[in-house]
């Protein structure tokens, strides 16, 4: 297979190598299938493991890579639920960017048949971290107002999106023009630029009654 190898951390994204290496295919444990990876996700968090500033650091070479989607090839000892063929998404602690990944079964989900590889790669880390904050935490209820702060990154999309759903209206924060159209396509009610509006006097402006969860 080849793979995105680093010897060890590296200072910048400037300095990623062409993915070249070889490893052998590895073979599927128990509890494991191996996946044939056809889309990737890219987190902030990837960023910051390649440069050694995550909280989590890999220990020698390694190949980075959290988020992906595929194409299930091979089935390990005990496994059910999952067959050769089928289409899924998941995540691993590293190792995702390379031409095949192994996941266990516990981290792995089926796409649903409309989703694309490419959508599905980006669901795994942002919309349960969303879920949890809006739902699990905040309990959001329709008619109130969420705000998210830095709502078109990944996970702030993921936030709008659920909020809408929920019910409640939706406030987005975020720093360029470009930002704030994204903001609003995703459904968005309301969008501030918080470098050039005082948002927070925005928001007890217009937003004076209500009852506005936070997302961290």
């Amino acid at each position: 297979m080849r793979a995105l190898h680093l010897p060890g951390f590296i200072p910048s994204l400037d300095a990623l190598p062409t993915p070249s290496t070889r490893p052998p295919l590895p073979a599927p444990k128990k509890g494991q299938v191996l996946v044939e990876v056809k889309a990737v996700g890219a987190n902030f968090f990837d960023i910051l493991l390649v440069q050694g500033k995550y909280q989590y650091k890999p220990k020698g070479d390694f190949i980075p890579g959290t988020e992906f989607a595929g194409i299930v090839r091979q089935v390990g000892p005990g496994v059910t639920g999952f067959a050769a063929g089928d289409r899924v998404f998941g995540a691993v602690q590293v190792g995702a960017y390379a031409t095949h990944v192994l996941a266990d079964t516990h981290s792995l989900f089926k796409i649903p048949g409309a989703l694309s590889f490419e959508e599905a790669s980006g669901i795994f880390i942002t919309y349960p971290t969303s879920y949890a904050a809006l739902v699990l935490r905040a309990n959001v209820q329709p008619g109130e107002t969420v705000l998210v702060h830095a709502g078109a990154g990944g996970v702030g999309l993921a936030a709008i999106q659920i909020a809408k759903l929920l019910g409640a209206t939706v406030i987005g924060t975020a720093s360029s023009p470009e930002k704030l159209a994204i903001m609003r396509a995703q459904g968005a009610d309301h969008v501030l630029d918080y470098k050039a509006d005082d948002w927070v006097a925005r928001v007890r402006e217009n937003h004076a009654q209500a009852r506005c969860r936070r997302r961290h």
